[in-house]
């Protein structure tokens, strides 16, 4: 693919003007927000004015569509939250060179001498509520600049527009076009606007309008110049205005050119109401004072839809069959461009617009939602799902139904649940019967509410929550747009939701299986770290099978609640499954489950595409970058960052003058035994755990019968490289194969033995110190490798590097022999109480008390 170097605009904030007062004292906190696309900067706050001053603040953006908008919008902070003052935007085709009559005009330059600040006034964002005042702005681009920055921009990118599923009061062409982020600031959970999209039809009503309408505007050819000359300048800069209801898109401009091709693509949400509408195509030409309508097209929604329709053979589906999924195919259409006015010199020519139109209805749409979520499940790709796949496949989508409701899924499908498989189909088919249910439900409890006069005025919601027992679906963020789906929402409509957003791009399902721990978006409860100065609070206790994992920082002192991520809580629920079963096929299901979704999860982050998951991996986590070594643009793929280096110093070893200080192995979550039976009462609950089973030998197992023992565990979060605990040399490594059971507290404390069963790597170093220690790293749910780069049979040092995990969590078990050390008592009291203690690479971990 071939590289760009991108277009930098350039953004000054100096100052602003008359705000409105927000605050008891009569003055505002001010700061500005300035977005462009995804790019995000963030004044400082100027305290107590209504005429705050940055002073010049210069931000800097990537420009890739030269069309775009600038959104500027200006805030008062609170101690909580925050009060909107105003916004305004900035069409970046202002920017743009221009040759009319009024005069030419080159690409406006950041430092051009004529470019001087604008002040804009702050706008509403939606009617009768009350903004003043204005905002000082200086906008321009930098750097090299090609003076043909459309038709550059143009050639590399291809967009997408969707139409709003819940639109407000604005309905001008520039909103409903150009997202205004800004607003999304202030989302509302209330979800009960008027203009919902109805995702609903029976299974009889086959006929419906109801739908996703994907339009592909091609390209126009044969349009007439512009002027009476064949000079190229007098040729048009067409666009199209694609027009439907309150529905209003734009492509963007061609210059010169009387052939031009667009290739950009909208879908419509298409209600019942509305199958009657004309979509229209107006086709313009862009000038940068006045732009002139050329001609258009019109066709009727309703005739477009029964010819995608015949097109495909819809009317002939029937029962849905185990296919994959279902694409239909666009439907081209060319039609004549009818003039505004005549063109006598263009008479001998037909104008001609081409478009591609394809139909999908909603239910075709959750089908291919729920045949794209089984396929990722489906451990044995037999295009069939076993119950516990199907308990897999619920869970990342935050199911709350219970194992009696998945069973009587199987029993209406005439199958055993504990030895038949349900067919795509099948399962779909259910599925769907389970959301219109819930969907009946919530529609007659709202229709009970609405005949109670004495509702009527009130503002209070039906709590879908208080209605249903149980839930299919809980993700309150679309994990692949990120709109807030709001935590009263049918579930009808936020499946719905998510099939029209994943319908361009199936691989996004990815995204429900590691959404939790990449995006805030994804998560179906709201992920806060709490830290807290006391060992229990509300529902959570120390050591308890808690929400979360309640740990507590050596430096600090303080309890911190980890954040506990959606594949980690699926491990878990999997891991239950399989130790609570009596079958064994149950337990070779889960372990075939869990191998498939590591390597899987293995391969799609060892992919360059994965690059995108690494800024906000750190946001979500606050990662510290400062103390990686390697620049972020350097890494290639998800994985080369997540067992990334440290910079030197960046770790300090505990006493670097006493080697018989043993030291920590990684940045995790420790907990220590002084005794192997101590840690088999307190922590390893697996019902038959042994030294010689972890070690895969019995011989070496009686060695450390009664010795101590140390574990490191590492959350996704922390910094995967593990280095040496103590001095000595390295025997050659045993590789052990095992599943991937996810290591989580809870899991360690389950009747399965996750330590003697997951995939490990065995070492032994002899050590004049410590005597003969046996390191153990054990692989985990979503871990794909264990690397070791130590070098077997030389002498090497505490906190050398012995290797690193790709993605995932992991654990490292270290074992000492009998009476060769005495761990740190802080440690050690913890790990009696069930706690573990969040320490760095290079802490110390015990003193050494080793005879020879």
């Amino acid at each position: 693919m071939a590289q760009f170097e991108p277009y930098h605009l350039k953004v000054e904030v100096f100052e602003a003007r008359d705000l409105l007062p927000k605050d008891f004292n009569g003055k505002s906190d001010p700061y500005v927000v300035v977005k462009l696309g995804r790019q995000r900067h963030q004044t400082s706050v100027i305290p107590k004015t209504l005429n705050p001053n940055w002073g010049g603040l210069i931000f800097e953006f990537e420009v890739d569509d030269p069309t775009d908008f600038l959104y500027i919008s200006v805030w008062d902070k609170d101690i909580i939250g925050k009060d909107f003052l105003g916004k305004t935007k900035f069409p970046l085709i202002d920017l743009l060179p221009h040759n009319n009559d009024e005069g030419a005009r080159n690409i406006v330059m950041f430092d051009d001498v004529d470019n001087e600040p604008v002040w804009f006034p702050l706008k509403q964002r939606r009617c009768r509520e009350k903004v003043s005042g204005e905002i000082l702005l200086k906008i321009g681009y930098s750097g090299n600049v090609n003076q043909d920055i459309d038709c550059d921009l143009a050639r590399r990118q291809t967009r997408i527009y969707v139409t709003p599923d819940n639109k407000g009061e604005d309905d001008s062409i520039d909103n409903l076009h150009f997202i205004d982020e800004g607003d999304q600031d202030e989302e509302d959970d209330d979800d009960s606007s008027d203009e919902k999209i109805n995702y609903f039809y029976s299974d009889e009503d086959n006929n419906s309008f109801r739908g996703l309408m994907m339009i592909e505007v091609i390209n126009a050819s044969n349009l007439p110049k512009r002027g009476p000359f064949q000079d190229i300048r007098d040729n048009c800069d067409p666009y199209v205005i694609i027009s439907f209801g309150k529905n209003t898109f734009r492509t963007r401009f061609i210059r010169h050119s009387l052939n031009p091709v667009w290739n950009e693509t909208l879908y419509l949400h298409l209600k019942e109401e509305q199958e009657n509408y004309t979509l229209k195509f107006s086709i313009y030409d862009y000038n940068i004072s006045k732009n002139t309508l050329i001609g258009y097209v019109n066709l009727n929604a309703k005739n477009l839809v029964e010819e995608c329709r015949k097109y495909n053979n819809y009317s002939d589906v029937g029962e849905l069959k185990d296919l994959e999924i279902l694409d239909p195919v666009p439907l081209e259409v060319v039609k004549p461009i009818e003039f505004v006015k005549d063109h006598p010199d263009h008479n001998n020519y037909e104008s001609t617009l081409k478009i591609k139109i394809k139909f999908t209805p909603y239910k075709d749409l959750r089908r291919n939602f729920w045949y794209a979520l089984a396929k990722t499940y489906d451990s044995d790709s037999n295009l069939s799902i076993n119950y516990i796949e199907l308990q897999a496949m619920l869970d990342s989508i935050g199911s709350t139904v219970s194992d009696e409701t998945i069973k009587l899924m199987f029993t209406n499908c005439n199958k055993d649940y504990l030895e038949d498989e349900l067919t795509y189909a099948e399962m779909a088919k259910t599925l769907e019967q389970v959301l219109i249910k819930h969907h009946e439900i919530i529609l007659k409890k709202k229709s009970e509410k609405s005949k109670n006069k004495w509702n009527k005025f009130s503002k209070s919601q039906i709590k879908i929550g208080d209605i249903l027992e149980e839930k299919l679906i809980q993700i309150y963020k679309c994990p692949i747009c990120g709109v807030s789906l709001g935590k009263n929402r049918d579930e009808l409509d936020i499946i719905s939701h998510i099939a029209v957003c994943v319908n361009s791009d199936y691989s996004q399902i990815d995204k429900f299986v590691m959404g939790g721990l990449i995006s805030e978006a994804y998560t179906s409860r709201k992920w806060y770290s709490k830290v807290i100065k006391f060992v229990g609070y509300g529902q959570y206790s120390i050591g308890k099978n808690n929400a979360n994992i309640l740990v507590q920082d050596r430096e600090s002192g303080l309890i911190i609640e980890e954040k506990m991520s959606a594949f980690v809580r699926l491990g878990i629920r999997l891991l239950y499954k399989s130790a609570c079963s009596d079958k064994a096929t149950d337990a070779k299901l889960v372990k075939n489950l869990l191998a498939t979704l590591s390597f899987r999860q293995g391969k799609i982050y060892d992919s360059p595409s994965s690059v995108k998951n690494i800024l906000p991996f750190i946001k979500f986590h606050k990662l510290n970058t400062g103390e990686i070594l390697d620049p972020l643009p350097s890494f290639k793929t998800f994985n080369e960052f997540f067992y990334r280096k440290l910079k030197p110093g960046a770790r300090v070893l505990a006493l670097p003058d006493n080697p018989k200080c043993a030291v920590s192995m990684a940045d995790c979550r420790f907990s220590c035994f002084q005794t192997i039976d101590s840690s088999k009462k307190l922590w390893i609950k697996g019902s038959s755990f042994s030294v010689a089973s972890l070690l895969d030998d019995e011989k070496m197992g009686e060695l450390y019968k009664n010795g101590s023992l140390a574990i490191f565990r590492l959350a996704p979060q922390d910094y995967h490289r593990f280095h040496l605990p103590v001095d000595g040399v390295l025997s050659e490594p045993k590789f052990i194969t095992g599943t991937y059971y996810t290591v989580n507290p809870m899991a360690i404390r389950s009747r399965t033995d996750v330590y003697t069963e997951n995939v490990r790597v065995v070492s032994y170093m002899d050590s004049e110190e410590f005597g003969k220690v046996a390191i153990v790293c054990i692989g985990a749910m979503m871990v794909g490798s264990i690397i070791l780069t130590s070098k077997p049979g030389v002498k090497l040092h505490r906190m050398d590097e012995h290797g690193y995990f790709a993605f995932g969590g992991s654990t490292i078990v270290v074992l000492f022999q009998e009476g060769s050390i005495e761990f740190d008592r802080d440690l050690l009291n913890n790990s009696s109480q069930h706690l573990e203690t969040l320490i760095r690479v290079g802490s110390s971990i015990g003193i050494s008390t080793f005879n020879k």
